[in-house]
C-alpha cells in the first residue's frame, strides 16, 4: 500500500486551488511541486512566499500533503559560478521544503562535463553532495538525487551513494530511466537502489523507431513497473509513488483530467495503493 502524489510538471495550467483540490477529489495524499503555473522555481511564487501561510492552510484544509519539491539544482559541476547557483537554488527550496514539512528535495547529477567522463567527474560529485547534505541536515530535509541524465546506471549510482555515505543524501528512483535507457531488469536496479531509495517516480512509455520512446498512460507502454513496484513493496519502501507527467515538456500529452485519475486506478488495480 503505497501513498500517492503527482508532481506539478503534469498540470502547467492548473492554479495552487485547482493542484490541491483535484489532490483530494483524486485520491491522492500529497503533491510534490515542480513548477506552479509560468513559474519553474516556486520559491520566487507569492504562494510560497508572502502568502505561504495561505498555501499551508489551503493545503491543510484538503488533508494533502507535500511529498517534495523537484529542483533543477545540479551537483556534478566544476565550474565555481554554475555550481554556486546550483547550492543557492537548493538552499532556497530546502528552506521552503522545511517551512511545508516536505521530507524530500529532489536534486540531479546533470551532464558529465566536457573533458570529464562519469569515473573523472565521480569526484566533484561526492564532495558537492556531501556539502549539501551537511546543510540539508539543519533543514531535516532529505535531498534525492534521480537516476536521470548521465547518472541512470544503478550500479555506478550504488557506488556514488556508498561514496557518500551521508544520511541526508539518498536516491529518487525514476522508475522508467534506468529500463529505458540502459535497459535494466527490474532485479537489478533494485537491488542496486533499494537501500538508498527514499522517493520514485513512475511512468510509462513505449519505444519509438528512432531510439526514442513516446510516453503513454500507466499500464499502456511496456515498462516493468509492476515488477518494480512490487519488489519496493515487498521489500519495505513506504514512500511515495509519484507521477511524474511530463506535460510541461510535452503539451500533446494528453490533459491531467485524463492521467491523473487513471494513475491513480491504475495504481490501485496493481497494489491496492491508497491515498
Amino acid at each position: 500500500m503505497l501513498p500517492l502524489s503527482f508532481t506539478t510538471l503534469g498540470c502547467p495550467s492548473w492554479t495552487l486551488k485547482q493542484i490541491v483540490e483535484n489532490a483530494a477529489k483524486l485520491g491522492y495524499a500529497a503533491v510534490d511541486f515542480r513548477g506552479l503555473l509560468d513559474t519553474l522555481d516556486i520559491t520566487t511564487s507569492p504562494e510560497f512566499t508572502s502568502d505561504l501561510d495561505v498555501t499551508r492552510r489551503l493545503l491543510a484544509d484538503h488533508d494533502v500533503a507535500v511529498s517534495g519539491i523537484a529542483t533543477s539544482a545540479r551537483f556534478a559541476v566544476t565550474d565555481k559560478e554554475e555550481l554556486q547557483k546550483n547550492f543557492d537554488e537548493a538552499r532556497r527550496n530546502m528552506s521552503l521544503a522545511a517551512e511545508l514539512n516536505a521530507p524530500v528535495l529532489r536534486v540531479y547529477g546533470g551532464r558529465v562535463p566536457d573533458g570529464y567522463t562519469v569515473e573523472t567527474i565521480l569526484p566533484t560529485l561526492v564532495e558537492n553532495l556531501i556539502k549539501i547534505g551537511d546543510e540539508a541536515e539543519a533543514h531535516g530535509v532529505t535531498l534525492a538525487l534521480e537516476t536521470h541524465d548521465d547518472w541512470t546506471d544503478s550500479a555506478v549510482f550504488a557506488r556514488l551513494m556508498q561514496a557518500v555515505d551521508h544520511p541526508r543524501v539518498r536516491v529518487l528512483w525514476d522508475l522508467h530511466h534506468p529500463y529505458r535507457t540502459n535497459g535494466e531488469p527490474p532485479e537489478v536496479t533494485y537491488n542496486n537502489l533499494a537501500p538508498y531509495t527514499v522517493s520514485t517516480h513512475v511512468k510509462d512509455s513505449l519505444p519509438t523507431a528512432d531510439g526514442g520512446h513516446h510516453y503513454t498512460l500507466l499500464g499502456q507502454g511496456d515498462v516493468p513497473l509492476k515488477a518494480m513496484l512490487d519488489l519496493l513493496v515487498g521489500g519495505g519502501y513506504d514512500g511515495y509513488a509519484i507521477l511524474e507527467w511530463e506535460k510541461r515538456w510535452i503539451p500533446d500529452l494528453p490533459e491531467p483530467e485524463v492521467a491523473f485519475p487513471q494513475y491513480v486506478q491504475q495504481m490501485r488495480t496493481w497494489l491496492g495503493a491508497k491515498a
